[in-house]
């Protein structure tokens, strides 16, 4: 039987591998090899380079860089590991399912969460892994992860988007989509914390129902949660949602649609010179707008007058020959919360988290169109894309103070390979990543990621 022996020369250690034996009735230790030296407390291996062997390179920082968050999120608790590997492929590959083995060979996906390299099969049924029960458990502790940065029940906003399906196998119509496109579609509810965009539910509905009967199954949910209050655009409320929300007490900003009877209330009794002065005046990021607020259903209603937008508008229908009404270039906002009108109009005027956040699941997430055919694989493929959209998110959240962005960042650790390495000689095998660019470290660094050469 061998082991090491460690042999000091001046200020070094060197590693030697030895045996006893016996001679002439003594015990005696014999040399074997030469190992190495001991540099820092850790063993640095001798090896000849002329024996050096690369076996493979696997796609690595990026993947590690994921799985740090998942890990935040106790996602990597789910049992159901080919899910998650979909999970982090959805972020990092926008191959279908049916190429994605051959992909994730060459990445770390499997090492890291402790599994076999899944079949395309076994990532197909993978899909219908996570039911609403267990989905529900995941959700909750991601929740309670997100408040640790965020009062997520200060404030959400909510809104409604379209995605296609190819499946046939599902009993929805035809419609007609918010690009104009006419195909199979169903609409899913996004809710998402207001400062961070830290993802707080997302809900499956028909394509033919309506934002304002959506908003009616939101805001009980929102209610469950315990969120105060949220805001949404005009898409999903009308007088009678108004008085749903003022019944279950909840603060909300939200757009109104300009209805005849509002023209006609607030809109047409508004004085053009009166509202176009400098004390009405708010700066908005991209334009300026002049408002004038009128008490409505136990809140306020705000009237935006939008000099730019009127102009726009008007040309565009003089180019298609329509005349324009005297209430375009004005819009409208309802609220019941404690803020200055100018407040509100500059919050609703910024919530572009949400829209953010559907531009990741429906573009960086490639949630659209959905080529999967089973009910149950629809399903599936959103929840998959709703946990890498959380990824998404704390990881923003986490490099918010380099002014790094999440897909960014990945992009910038995409090419971190690991290589790893075998001495043909005595059969040792190790890794290295290879040496990082500076910008790396930084988002390694701040998502609390160890490398290990």
């Amino acid at each position: 039987m061998t082991f090491i022996r460690k042999k000091k020369v001046g200020n070094k250690i060197y590693l030697i591998e030895v045996k006893n034996v016996r001679e002439n009735g003594k015990i005696k230790q014999k040399f074997v090899k030469y190992l190495g030296r001991e540099v820092n407390g850790k063993a640095v291996k001798k090896v000849a380079t002329s024996d050096i062997q690369a076996m493979n390179v696997k796609q690595s920082l990026d993947v590690l860089a994921i799985d740090k968050i998942a890990e935040e999120l106790k996602l990597k608790e789910i049992p159901f590991k080919p899910a998650l590997s979909l999970t982090y492929s959805q972020l990092l590959e926008k191959r279908s399912i049916n190429k994605l083995e051959d992909w994730m060979r060459y990445t770390e996906i499997p090492e890291v969460l402790g599994i076999e390299l899944p079949s395309v099969k076994e990532l197909y049924e993978s899909l219908a892994d996570i039911n609403e029960e267990n989905f529900e458990k995941i959700n909750e502790k991601m929740f309670s992860i997100f408040e640790s940065y965020e009062n997520i029940r200060e404030s959400a906003i909510i809104d409604v988007t379209d995605t296609y399906f190819s499946g046939t196998n599902v009993n929805i119509k035809r419609r007609k989509g918010k690009d104009k496109k006419i195909s199979k579609l169903i609409q899913i509810g996004l809710a998402v914390s207001f400062n961070n965009g830290f993802p707080i539910f997302h809900k499956k509905y028909h394509g033919n129902l309506s934002g304002i009967d959506i908003f009616k199954d939101m805001s009980l949910e929102l209610k469950n949660k315990g969120i105060a209050s949220m805001i949404m655009d005009r898409g999903m409320l009308s007088k009678e949602n108004i008085k749903i929300a003022l019944r279950l007490k909840f603060k909300i900003i939200a757009g109104l649609r300009k209805t005849q009877t509002l023209v006609k209330d607030f809109i047409s009794k508004i004085d053009r010179d009166e509202i176009y002065k400098k004390n009405n005046l708010i700066q908005l990021k991209n334009t300026q707008v002049f408002i004038k607020t009128f008490d409505y259903m136990n809140g306020k209603l705000i009237v935006i007058y939008n000099p730019s937008l009127e102009v726009m508008k008007k040309q565009l229908n003089f180019n298609k020959d329509l005349d324009s009404g005297f209430d375009i270039g004005y819009s409208l906002i309802y609220h019941n919360t404690k803020y200055s009108s100018d407040e509100v109009v500059k919050n609703y005027y910024d919530k572009d988290m949400v829209e953010r956040a559907f531009k990741h699941i429906k573009g960086i997430l490639n949630l659209r169109p959905i080529r999967v055919w089973l009910n149950n694989h629809i399903e599936g493929h959103i929840k998959i894309c709703y946990l890498a959209y959380a990824i998404l998110s704390l990881m923003n959240f986490k490099l918010k103070k380099l002014k790094i962005s999440a897909i960014d960042a990945l992009s910038s650790l995409k090419h971190g390979y690991k290589i790893n390495l075998k001495d043909n000689s005595s059969g040792f095998e190790w890794s290295i990543h290879v040496s990082l660019e500076p910008k790396q470290q930084k988002i390694l660094r701040a998502l609390g990621v160890v490398t290990k050469n």
